[in-house]
């Protein structure tokens, strides 16, 4: 199967380095490693092209974000001809095992006759793979909102989910015929998971794989427990406070209903998103200032 590994990077040097190491130490290795460079002024795409022979370098004159790499990248490679994109962010290292346990689960579906379905490695948040991110979420398509994973279900050889990171999200080229590419207007944050429910709309299932491992660093997030339940905010990050709702809201209005979208999923959101801010954020005026933006620019975009 003729795979490619994409990653979109922006002045992350040393951790691109890290990253694309790690794959070219897996036990199965894709055939070509494609890296777009948003612009990097740390000379990457001098680096890489000195340093690793036969790794493909896109350098863009700008920064169009996570989700406007992504894109440029994904159609490039999808007019190459591969039957499959590995998407992997460029702080992320890989297990040794992780293209493998994708590609062994990925035949075992094609054998039983499967063949719409997105594959995706599990994140770790730490060195040891130990402790899934539980970045992978259900989708509730009367409200808009997402819940956890229950954790037994990361016991299991593969399982169903609504949500994923692109990070580790392996793409096969038929979802790209039929369901189309990341919107790089969204610059980034949200853009996967608009991208994983657009092809879910268009009959794709998405299956993780727990297995494959994936380390990524979480130092923006932090993780409270409350009640006994666990919840994740950002945090130090404020710009994605501002795509993240901006995307979500015109997400959210792609997928459901005109009632659901106006009067059960946006009143709750803004509330549970303003109610977060308040209780658990530092600089709590700059993340409210960079929400509102997000809803005003939202709708604006929705009504136009």
């Amino acid at each position: 199967m003729k795979i490619a590994t994409l990653i979109v990077t922006y002045n992350r040097l040393q951790n691109l380095s890290e990253c694309v190491e790690s794959i070219l130490r897996g036990t199965v290795i894709p055939e070509q490693i494609f890296i777009v460079d948003n612009g990097s002024q740390d000379g990457t795409a001098k680096w890489i092209k000195e340093k690793f022979h036969g790794i493909e370098v896109i350098a863009l004159d700008k920064n169009l974000g996570p989700a406007g790499g992504a894109e440029t990248g994904q159609r490039y490679i999808y007019e190459k001809g591969f039957e499959a994109i590995w998407a992997i962010d460029d702080d992320a290292k890989v297990h040794k095992d992780a293209l493998k346990k994708i590609l062994e689960t990925f035949n075992k579906l094609v054998e039983k006759g499967k063949n719409d379905f997105l594959l995706t490695s599990v994140i770790y948040g730490d060195n040891n793979l130990s402790l899934p991110f539980y970045n992978l979420l259900l989708y509730n398509h009367t409200f808009g909102l997402t819940k956890r994973i229950d954790p037994e279900e990361y016991k299991k050889d593969c399982f169903e989910v609504n949500i994923a990171s692109m990070c580790g999200l392996f793409i096969p080229r038929k979802v790209f015929a039929k369901s189309g590419f990341v919107k790089g207007e969204f610059f980034g944050w949200y853009d996967d998971t608009e991208f994983i429910l657009r092809a879910q709309k268009n009959g794709f299932k998405i299956l993780a794989v727990p297995q494959s491992k994936i380390y990524h660093p979480v130092q923006y997030r932090k993780r409270i427990k409350i009640l006994g339940k666990n919840f994740t905010f950002i945090s130090g990050r404020p710009e994605r406070m501002y795509y993240g709702t901006k995307n979500n809201i015109i997400t959210q209005q792609e997928m459901l209903p005109w009632f659901n979208f106006y009067f059960l999923f946006l009143p709750i959101f803004i509330a549970k998103r303003s109610i977060s801010i308040i209780v658990f954020y530092e600089n709590k005026g700059t993340f409210i200032k960079h929400m509102l933006k997000g809803i005003i620019d939202a709708l604006r975009i929705i009504w136009r």
